[in-house]
């Protein structure tokens, strides 16, 4: 059988609108009975308790039986409460009808009942000592309104059982204790020592509202859990004795920092960026931000102490690079000089240690300078001694960029003149390269020409001599050798190819030389078409061979071996 996810739900609630139900009913029958008995009380002679008593008591149940089906912390409260103030008028009217000598069954009933209220508000408000003394004072509003009933008795007996039962049940409830007295005298005796102390140390002290909020808290506390006001107490005596050590260490540090930065002022001549994180540290310390105070008082500290360290040997440092950069210009001098710059502005920062790291190298920088001019000077006489022995057809361009390293060294910039200049002499030599490769290898142009196939294909490769030739006679060097270096490589590669052909076509011819003999022997005459194409095949491989067409020469092959295999199975 399978249960659905929502039956447990739906049972729960099924049960509880059948209670309801019932409660409802029960609510109904017990407003019926007030109301019956209200009627049938106004033609009665007896007295208005009896009259009206009994119809209070069910409509005051009738009010509280809603709080049966939810019973709650609240709704047992009320419960508890009704039931404390409702049975000792219910014994008062039991013990006044017996010595009335009314129905005996009734004041037992009566009394029964009120035996049955007892232990319900007895087994609800018995958790700890406040539930408790809230019975005891419901009870005893109980027994207040159970006088009045035994006023109508004058019979001393009942006095003696009323009051008997008051003494018994209603005064032991409110005079109960739970056993913390002995702890809450100590913890009074705690507080009163722990506020004297702390108030003496608060003398001329704002920095102890947290000890004071605990204590307070310990104040508001203690009384119900003094454990816990006790352990309050230790806290806040702990936060007190933490805050005063820290005050004293945070003073030595004031002291100490104050007396470094006296000395680092005197260096400088004025106070400056330490002094100035100094009394910030000093606000923060009077506003009670300790932490934040000793941060300032240490970052105070740690720029005096690097004044102190730092600022004679970054002054000369700065003096040094003043006098070593003097009256120089250029684009590397003003770098150096924007250096020198930011090196002042630390100092103005009081970071001397900044400043002595900027401007240190700065004297090593210059000499770097001095030779890497000296550099691109001589980069430069090699170009114009380039320039001067090479051909009238080169000398514009390289002049112009020869030219333009002159500019960058004397605006100086080194770099850019070193590179402008080693470029006109690279490709000064590299034209002088090109022009002595190409024109030696014109002298041998018969030998590239022999090289070169036969044919019609020799056009072509007869053409891009040419085109060197005419090229050198331009005087474009380097693209003349760049084509006659790319013609002899092609050169060369056919060359590689033709001799694989050539070699491929001189054993197909020696295989047909003795394949013919064995076709002759056999009696396949020279007239046989297949021996006529082989024939052919061969000898157009062989032209094309001769004329450079080497992939015409290859396939010619491929033909003339499947004529021949052909051939072979006629043997």
């Amino acid at each position: 059988m399978v249960m659905l996810p929502d039956y447990p739900d739906r049972v729960i609630a099924a049960h509880r609108t059948r209670v309801e139900r019932a409660a409802l009913a029960c609510q109904m029958a017990l407003i019926g009975m007030g109301a019956w008995w209200l009627f049938e009380s106004f033609d009665s002679e007896s007295g208005l308790l009896f009259g009206y008593g009994p119809v209070a008591i069910l409509f005051g149940a009738a009010l509280l039986l809603p709080d049966l089906v939810d019973f709650g912390p609240v709704q047992r409260t009320r419960v508890s409460t009704a039931c404390c103030i409702a049975w000792p008028p219910m014994i008062a009217i039991a013990e006044v009808s017996r010595n009335d000598g009314g129905n005996l069954w009734g004041a037992a009933s009566l009394a029964f009942v009120a035996v049955v209220l007892l232990s319900t508000s007895r087994n609800i408000l018995n958790s700890d000592v406040n539930s408790r003394r809230w019975r005891g004072m419901s009870t005893t509003l109980g027994f207040g309104l159970a006088v009045p009933v035994v006023l109508s008795d004058s019979n001393p007996e009942s006095w003696m059982i009323i009051g008997a039962l008051f003494l018994v049940s209603a005064v032991p409830p409110i005079l109960s204790r739970d056993g913390l007295e002995g702890d809450r005298q100590d913890f009074f005796a705690s507080l009163k020592r722990a506020e004297r102390r702390i108030l003496d140390m608060q003398s001329g002290n704002t920095m102890l509202q947290q000890p004071n909020s605990l204590l307070k808290a310990a104040r508001e506390e203690g009384r119900k859990d003094p454990a816990r006001g006790l352990h309050l107490i230790s806290e806040a005596e702990r936060e007190a004795d933490r805050i005063m050590s820290f005050m004293a260490d945070l003073a030595e540090i004031r002291d100490q920092t104050e007396s470094v930065l006296t000395r680092a002022e005197g260096i400088t001549g004025s106070p400056g960026a330490s002094r100035r994180a100094f009394d910030d540290g000093v606000e923060e310390m009077d506003r009670g931000s300790l932490r934040a105070a000793e941060q300032k008082f240490r970052e105070a500290r740690s720029k005096a102490e690097n004044v102190e360290s730092h600022w004679e040997a970054a002054n000369q440092a700065i003096g040094d690079a003043e006098e070593a950069i003097g009256s120089e210009e250029g684009h590397i001098i003003d770098s150096i000089r924007s250096t020198l710059e930011e090196a002042r502005k630390a100092m103005d920062d009081e970071d001397p240690e900044k400043a002595l790291a900027l401007v240190s190298e700065i004297p090593s920088q210059m000499g770097d300078v001095e030779d890497l001019m000296s550099k691109a000077a001589s980069s430069i006489e090699d170009a114009e001694s380039a320039v001067i022995s090479s051909d009238e057809s080169q000398r514009e361009d390289s002049e112009a960029r020869l030219q333009e390293a002159k500019e960058a060294l004397q605006s100086g910039n080194a770099s850019l003149a070193i590179g402008l200049a080693d470029g006109v002499t690279r490709r000064l030599r590299r034209t002088g390269d090109a022009k002595s490769s190409v024109q030696r290898s014109l002298r041998q142009k018969k030998k590239i020409e022999e090289d070169m196939p036969s044919g019609e294909a020799r056009s072509g490769w007869m053409d891009r001599l040419e085109e060197v030739e005419s090229l050198a006679s331009s005087g474009s060097w380097l693209e003349a050798d760049e084509s006659l270096r790319s013609l002899i490589s092609d050169l060369e590669s056919l060359s590689a190819r033709r001799e694989e052909s050539r070699e491929m076509l001189e054993f197909l011819q020696d295989d047909w030389k003795a394949l013919r003999r064995r076709l002759d022997s056999s009696g396949v005459g020279p007239d046989t078409p297949d021996r006529i194409a082989a024939e052919r095949v061969l000898a157009e491989a062989e032209g094309a061979l001769s004329e450079g067409r080497i992939d015409s020469c290859l396939e010619h092959l491929g033909e003339a071996d499947s004529k021949m295999e052909a051939l072979r199975r006629l043997v």
